[in-house]
């Protein structure tokens, strides 16, 4: 009998291990959604993720209305590490790739200027991105090339911005970063665990002094996987300028 209850027991706190839930709570104006598991431990975490959903991991044995008090202590914290990672989210509105459209290289305004052409090129001169295509009117084949322009001159510049940046992480990190470039949706960068700094090729649109920025924060990272007091307070060290070239970045790519 005592066997029978044991291996009840066991499996309720089995379904309770396993269980994820997705809730929200109200803050302000704001609604932070969550998803909620319950694992073998005795605290209660919260993660926040680029992606800004929010994961709590809470103790087996929890009571609910305890977990919501918590989640709304930590309300505020959450709220404005969502909104850290949202000024990390590429802004820029769809384009339509018609000549008189501007476009952004390195911080400066281009307008865009179509030429049908047999031979397919991009050359940047007398403030114009001037596309030579076969069709004015194709414009999956006007981004295409667009890319492509972007993407070639990202690998210069950032390649370049990497080396002269990378002597930063040698206080904090004792291997040698690499760097990758991609095209990414919803962040300016990013790093791995094995220390590769990944960098959106979108941001060739910046200013060099916002890419210099996004790299450092990313080189800060090896240190932090996570943007903690620690972290911060290396970041200022490492870039004391970094609140002022984040608001630029921000401003600019809209």
């Amino acid at each position: 009998m005592m066997n029978a209850v044991i291996r009840r027991a066991n499996k309720l706190g089995d379904l309770a291990f396993n269980r994820m839930i997705k809730d929200t709570i109200d803050y302000g104006t704001s609604t932070i959604d969550y998803t909620l598991e319950y694992a073998n431990r005795r605290t209660l975490g919260i993660k926040v993720y680029p992606d800004k959903t929010v994961q709590v991991i809470a103790p087996t044995d929890s009571a609910m209305p305890l977990i919501k008090e918590k989640i709304l202590s930590k309300a505020a914290w959450i709220v404005k590490q969502q909104n850290f990672f949202l000024s990390f989210f590429p802004k820029t509105p769809p384009r339509k790739y018609v000549s008189g459209e501007t476009h952004l290289y390195l911080g400066r305004q281009y307008r865009l200027k179509l030429h049908e052409a047999a031979k397919k090129n991009v050359k940047l001169y007398s403030g114009y991105i001037h596309v030579y295509t076969p069709s004015k009117t194709d414009k999956k084949q006007i981004k295409k090339q667009l890319q492509e322009w972007y993407a070639a001159k990202a690998e210069i510049h950032f390649k370049q911005l990497f080396e002269e940046n990378i002597f930063r992480s040698k206080a904090f990190y004792s291997d040698t970063p690499t760097l990758q470039l991609r095209w990414l949706e919803k962040r300016w960068g990013s790093c791995t665990k094995k220390g590769q700094i990944i960098l959106n090729i979108e941001l060739i649109k910046a200013p060099k002094k916002c890419i210099e920025y996004v790299i450092v924060h990313e080189l800060c990272h090896l240190a932090h996987f996570n943007h903690s007091q620690a972290f911060y307070q290396l970041l200022e060290k490492t870039y004391p300028d970094w609140k002022k070239t984040k608001d630029r970045l921000e401003r600019l790519m809209v």
